[in-house]
């Protein structure tokens, strides 16, 4: 009777703690999972650098995007690093996964746009083999390992998230604040930091004419050509939110889509602003 009375307590306790760590199970992984993070991040902190003499273990990212990330001129050279707690970050990641970005990527998951544009650099971005974003993986003789580029990448994803939960900011509108919105948005990746062109079209005399040598001809040319005339400010709108669906009969442009949820309405009329103060 004692055995009895034994294996029944023990199957009971047994059922038990089964049902407690199932019920427990994902506020336990979801500590895990912060924890990894928290770890990731710190060690991002300190790959990513700062402009300290003699700092060697570092990749030093702030020597271009500044000590907080935050972008801005790079030395001479007449470039400006992107701002990397840009929201429009978080939309590409969040475009990437379906429309919802709430967990940054861990070491072992499928590679995503930042984790991409760390390793293959700007190419990533723009297109352009001769982005002045290098890639740091080892894959490309890089050098940067695996454990290090997932370090990161989290870091960088931390302040798209932080960056996402942050309310639209009105952006006023004047040729400073677009020519702001004009380095926070990438666009220097393509037309380059003095927009004098590259992957992408110059744009120094956008404010007199439209671009209309192209690097992929479109098929409503004239249409282009027209909306410029009638009204400049609105055909840029246009361009720029969807070239594609606007001026070639939805097929690719090279030029990338900018819907509301990447440049907000008054940052797009701020960096129209900036585009049409450009003229030679």
């Amino acid at each position: 009777m004692r055995i009895k009375t034994l294996g029944i307590v023990l199957i009971s306790a047994l059922s038990l703690f089964t049902a407690f760590y199932w019920l427990t199970d994902p506020a336990r992984r979801e500590g895990e999972y912060q924890n990894q993070i928290k770890e990731l991040v710190a060690y991002g902190e300190e790959m990513f650098g700062d402009v300290t003499p003699g700092n060697d273990h570092t990749a030093n990212c702030a020597g271009c995007h500044g000590k907080d990330g935050t972008g801005g001129p790079v030395g001479d050279t007449g470039r400006v690093a992107p701002n990397l707690h840009s929201k429009s970050i978080f939309e590409k990641l969040k475009a990437q996964n379906g429309g919802s970005f709430t967990q940054i990527r861990l070491p072992g998951d499928p590679p995503d746009y930042v984790n991409l544009v760390i390793r293959f650099g700007g190419v990533v971005v723009s297109g352009d083999v001769n982005s002045p974003m290098p890639a740091w993986s080892t894959e490309v003789a890089g050098p940067l390992t695996v454990n290090q580029i997932d370090a990161l990448t989290a870091l960088v994803e931390t302040w798209a998230l932080e960056a996402g939960a942050l309310p639209d900011e009105e952006v006023p509108d004047t040729i400073e604040a677009g020519q702001k919105v004009y380095v926070d948005a990438g666009c220097g990746s393509c037309h380059g930091a003095d927009l004098s062109g590259g992957f992408g079209p110059s744009l120094l005399n956008i404010g007199n004419e439209p671009v209309t040598d192209l690097p992929t001809p479109i098929s409503q040319l004239d249409k282009l050509e027209a909306d410029y005339a009638e009204d400049a400010r609105t055909f840029l709108e246009r361009w720029i939110r969807d070239s594609a669906v606007n001026y070639n009969d939805g097929a690719a442009t090279g030029m990338p889509v900018h819907p509301v949820g990447k440049i907000s309405a008054s940052a797009l009329q701020a960096l129209i602003t900036f585009l049409l103060s450009l003229k030679q």
